[in-house]
């Protein structure tokens, strides 16, 4: 009877498993920094978005002021 299970080829399926495991973890490492990437830009935007909103208002009220006074 043959031996289907021997060391060589436990060896070699572990080896596969191990190639195949480090693909995924470089996959989610990409995918990752992108995404963090992303999320940098995002922020970045919405500073932006935010510091207008912020200064346009102070403009604004500025505006009011100097009008009044």
């Amino acid at each position: 009877m043959r031996v289907f299970w021997d060391e060589k080829r436990i060896d070699g399926l572990e080896k596969k498993v191990d190639r195949l495991e480090s693909k995924i973890d470089d996959g989610f490492a990409a995918v990752r920094s992108e995404h963090r990437a992303d999320f940098r830009m995002l922020l970045g935007v919405l500073l932006a978005m935010f510091m207008t909103m912020i200064l346009g208002f102070a403009g604004i009220v500025v505006g009011i002021l100097v009008q009044q006074g």
